[in-house]
């Protein structure tokens, strides 16, 4: 086990789209290591990579659902998304235009 994990079986990660961390690398890390791993996000990439998402309500868990086959189908697009948009970051960066990521 990655020793800068800890021993805790459970993880709880809060606003890591703000983190400035690559998302999908961090999960897969958790993961790969058998956590059970909760994340409070709004970003639907994150909430779509995982099995199932936990609603809640007034301080209490209003449904928990379970992504389906569309669900994992629209994941896939909005990856294809965040990967151009990553692009135009990029280029942004390097002080070029972004007229032909599009």
């Amino acid at each position: 086990m990655n020793s800068l994990l800890g021993a805790a079986p459970i993880v709880l990660i809060d606003e890591i789209e703000n983190a400035g961390v690559d998302r999908k690398r961090a999960l897969d890390l958790l993961v790969s290591e058998d956590k059970i791993v909760f994340i409070s996000t709004h970003d639907p990439l994150l909430a779509l990579r995982g099995k199932q998402r936990i609603v809640i309500q007034n301080g209490g868990i209003k449904k928990i659902i379970h992504t389906n086959p569309r669900e994992q189908a629209n994941l896939n697009k909005l990856e294809a998304m965040e990967d151009v948009i990553l692009k135009i970051r990029e280029q942004l960066r390097l002080g070029q235009t972004i007229e032909n990521l599009i």
